[in-house]
């Protein structure tokens, strides 16, 4: 049985620390403040305190997903290592990410024949994103393989309640 990395976007609402404590890796989304563009690195470049004083500052924002190259150059820093790899996607109802990470799948299972790469379409996103990976976490730990926690996120991911609360409407 190979060992394998779990894996997601960064739009997945968890700390840096958490993904560090769960042993969770992830790539990162970009986005444009008033025209410059940024790597979320989850608050490491552009202090989340920034950023939302910039929202409520009026910036002109827009978000980009990660494109198929930077997925290929993500994937093969574990593959190199000869790690299979469990990546799980932010909802492609609402990004095309997905789409990205399977395209990059394709390409390099030429390369890397004999080594898994897992997507998942996660069909959640912000912090219900984040509690399917927190919950992933916890069942890898149990000693799952790699396709056994596929099939059980699979069968898993929509059992999942979230609410949120929000007292300004203007970024919906």
């Amino acid at each position: 049985m190979n060992k394998y990395i779990l894996s997601c976007c960064s739009t997945v609402d968890l700390t840096l620390e958490h993904l560090i404590k769960r042993n969770i890796n992830y790539i990162s989304f970009h986005f444009y403040l008033d025209g410059k563009e940024y790597i979320d690195d989850l608050g490491k470049s552009l202090s989340y305190q920034d950023f939302y004083q910039a929202l409520a500052n009026g910036a002109d924002t827009k978000t980009s997903q990660v494109n198929v190259d930077e997925f290929i150059n993500y994937f093969k820093t574990f593959l190199d290592q000869g790690l299979d790899i469990l990546h799980i996607s932010t909802s492609y109802g609402i990004s095309g990410v997905y789409n990205s990470a399977m395209l990059a799948k394709s390409i390099l299972e030429e390369e890397y024949p004999n080594q898994k790469i897992n997507i998942i379409n996660s069909k959640a996103a912000s912090s219900g994103y984040g509690l399917l990976m927190d919950k992933v976490a916890v069942v890898k730990d149990t000693g799952l393989d790699i396709d056994d926690l596929t099939t059980w996120v699979e069968e898993n991911k929509l059992n999942l309640n979230l609410w949120f609360t929000s007292n300004d409407l203007s970024f919906y």
